[in-house]
């Protein structure tokens, strides 16, 4: 990511948990006495409850824009290949405002974290076969209104900005820039805490052959690669089993219900012990990296500060 004040960085991100966020003025009115909430006043007291506020900084300064989860539905399902963020349409993306109405749930957060290995180096599923496969599993999340009535799905191509056309010479601004290091510093917060879901993409689409891609795309699998080691281990530290799915495990042309679907992919325990740092460390450096040089002291960094 061309980062090496690792430091620097973290500080850019999300607040931890034992630090108030500072929050936007149309969460709320000013604090003063009434006699009965409003119901949004209820949404964003629960919103807060569950950590919301350790995701607020980087979700008002537009570092972390989350998509719509029924935009990802309706766009797979017209065949559709997922956008980088800055070609993505307005409609594509929730706002804060409207993650914290969708507080329902008094244990999580309405926000989805996605794990998963680029396909390409250029592009993370040029065909949309992750993007239908993801699809999938989302739609089973919200066929139940009552338990998820909306959802905001963190997909790195789309929720960060990116490099809109490196071949061409056409990279993000300097203002999209800092936006993308402050919400980098946030993914360790995104992925360890304890109310959002992490969905894990372990397996690759059918069709996909690492010999067919071209010099310099990283081809290892999902279990070897330090990105994804990194946010699987992230999500091991504090969530309950039933918040980091494995949709490698889910079955072709199943249809399935909310229950069906964390049922079928937290088989085997769903997620493996937390590691202390040292562990962690360890063992990434048996993973691969397409840019190893600065990535590894980042997601270092990311893992002991989302560990302490």
């Amino acid at each position: 990511f061309g980062l090496t004040k690792v430091d620097r960085l973290l500080t850019m991100g999300c607040f931890s948990s034992r630090v108030e966020a500072p929050t936007e003025e149309p969460l709320g009115p000013p604090a003063v006495e009434l006699d009965a909430p409003t119901p949004y006043e209820r949404k964003l007291k629960l919103w807060r409850k569950h950590g919301g506020g350790d995701l607020e900084p980087v979700l008002a300064s537009g570092a972390v824009a989350v998509l719509d989860a029924q935009w990802v539905i309706s766009h797979a399902e017209a065949g559709g290949v997922l956008a980088h963020r800055q070609a993505l349409p307005k409609e594509a993306f929730l706002s804060l405002a409207e993650l914290v109405e969708a507080t329902a749930h008094p244990s999580f957060l309405p926000v989805a974290a996605l794990s998963y290995p680029w396909l390409t180096k250029d592009h993370p599923d040029p065909r949309g076969a992750n993007l239908a496969r993801v699809a999938r599993a989302l739609k089973a999340l919200l066929s139940d209104p009552d338990y998820i009535p909306r959802l905001g799905v963190f997909w790195d191509f789309g929720s960060l900005h990116q490099h809109p056309d490196p071949p061409n010479g056409v990279m993000r601004t300097e203002e999209q820039n800092a936006l993308f290091k402050q919400g980098l510093g946030c993914l360790g917060t995104l992925y360890s805490h304890p109310h959002t879901f992490v969905l894990r993409l372990t397996s690759f689409p059918d069709g996909h052959k690492a010999e067919d891609q071209t010099e310099g795309t990283n081809v290892a699998k999902y279990f070897d690669r330090g990105w994804c080691y990194t946010e699987s281990s992230l999500a091991s530290l504090t969530k309950y089993s039933s918040k980091s799915l494995d949709l490698g495990q889910m079955r072709d042309h199943k249809e399935y219900s909310r229950r069906d679907l964390i049922g079928e992919c937290t088989q085997g325990g769903g997620r493996r012990p937390p590691l202390l740092p040292a562990q962690f460390e360890a063992e990434l450096e048996t993973k691969s990296f397409t840019n190893g040089k600065d990535d590894k002291p980042l997601v270092k960094g990311l893992y002991e500060a989302a560990f302490e």
